[in-house]
């Protein structure tokens, strides 16, 4: 399907390195000695990338940490709150190419309003700046004047191609599986297998059912498969609640309408009869939120029936609360419980009663006493 109420755009930008060399000359660089760390001299302001920059040079230092070394660093002097930038800061020979006696790495660094400078603390050893013979092609003295050469590369953000239509944008619809195979089951089309139950026939898909639920699979597709019998007798199971089991098979969705605590009892009983987990779970789910004074005790006893582990526990917490205890205990079905339980669990709702009934303070004082 189609729709012409939101158009598709695209657009584009290219991220451009810009790089920019700048020779930062300090002349008289012999009578800089005893400078003091911390104290630098600037180079002129430079600009790269649409950024202005300057080189900053610490003779003796930029403190402690650098002592017997001189100190450089790239600067930062935009206004844009976050930079990112690639350099390099090195000293040039007297043959113009970089010197060994300084390192040449390309560092990156981000520039921002509380860090604008890339220091480098142990630019070049200050004795071999004075040892290196003058003659040297990799001497950096030239007339007692340093060079210091910084590359600097940055971002240019160029907008290139403006925006531009890709059409009406395509809508997928939702998935409708599970609708067309409610469809199946209920026109019976295309059907293979059919299920006497109560009285009623119900008709149905072998190899649906048989890749849904292990004891369909086994029935229906595996050694003991029914192939004579036209349909299949189903006992135990009433004609509601193994229809409702049927339409989970084919939509995997709750198959009762509102909340039908006797109703949802017997699908749970279903479920588990032929092994549908899920199903089983989602009617404990709702069991659990219907659960009250009048219907606790049965629902209990499924619950005990069946292995329902969550729902017996919610179940056990609801009739020892100090506030529900009384009606429960003189509901009809509590006195089915006990014959239908035995004494464990009459055991386990005492435990809770007494629990819930007594403060920390009561049950330390107990514990004490025994």
């Amino acid at each position: 399907m189609l729709t012409s109420s939101a158009a598709r755009t695209s657009s584009r930008s290219v991220w451009e390195g810009i790089t920019g060399t700048h020779d930062f000359e300090v002349v008289g660089y012999s009578l800089m000695d005893g400078f003091g760390a911390g104290r630098h001299v600037c180079s002129g302001d430079f600009s790269v990338a649409g950024h202005d920059w300057y080189v900053a040079f610490y003779p003796d230092g930029l403190d402690q940490d650098s002592a017997g070394y001189a100190s450089a660093c790239l600067a930062y002097r935009g206004k844009e709150r976050l930079v990112r930038a690639k350099y390099s800061l090195s000293l040039v020979a007297r043959d113009g190419r970089a010197s060994p006696l300084a390192g040449d790495t390309l560092r990156s660094h981000y520039f921002t309003p509380t860090s604008r400078s890339a220091d480098v603390l142990k630019f070049v050893e200050k004795s071999k700046l004075s040892s290196s013979p003058s003659s040297s092609s990799y001497s950096c003295l030239d007339d007692d004047t340093l060079t210091i050469r910084c590359v600097v590369t940055g971002p240019r953000v160029e907008s290139v191609a403006p925006a531009k239509e890709r059409g009406p944008r395509v809508t997928v619809p939702p998935p409708s599986l599970h609708e067309h195979l409610a469809r199946m089951l209920r026109d019976g089309r295309g059907s293979d297998v059919a299920f006497r139950v109560g009285g009623r026939v119900l008709r149905a898909h072998r190899c649906v059912l048989a890749a849904r639920s292990p004891v369909f699979d086994a029935e229906l597709l595996g050694p003991m498969m029914e192939t004579t019998a036209p349909c299949i007798e189903i006992h135990g199971v009433e004609p509601a609640a193994f229809e409702a089991l049927l339409r989970f098979v084919y939509t995997d969705s709750w198959p009762l309408a509102g909340v039908d605590v006797a109703a949802t009892v017997r699908l749970l009983s279903a479920a588990d009869r032929y092994g549908l987990e899920r199903l089983r779970l989602m009617c404990e789910e709702k069991l659990h939120e219907g659960i009250d004074v009048d219907n606790a005790a049965d629902v209990l006893a499924m619950a005990e029936l069946h292995h329902c582990s969550q729902l017996r526990d919610a179940c056990v917490a609801f009739i020892a609360s100090p506030s529900t205890l009384g009606p429960v205990l003189a509901s009809s079905g509590f006195e089915d419980l006990i014959m239908a339980t035995g004494a464990s669990v009459t055991k386990e709702i005492l435990y809770k009663v007494s629990e819930s009934w007594s403060g920390p303070g009561n049950r330390n004082n107990s514990s004490k006493r025994k």
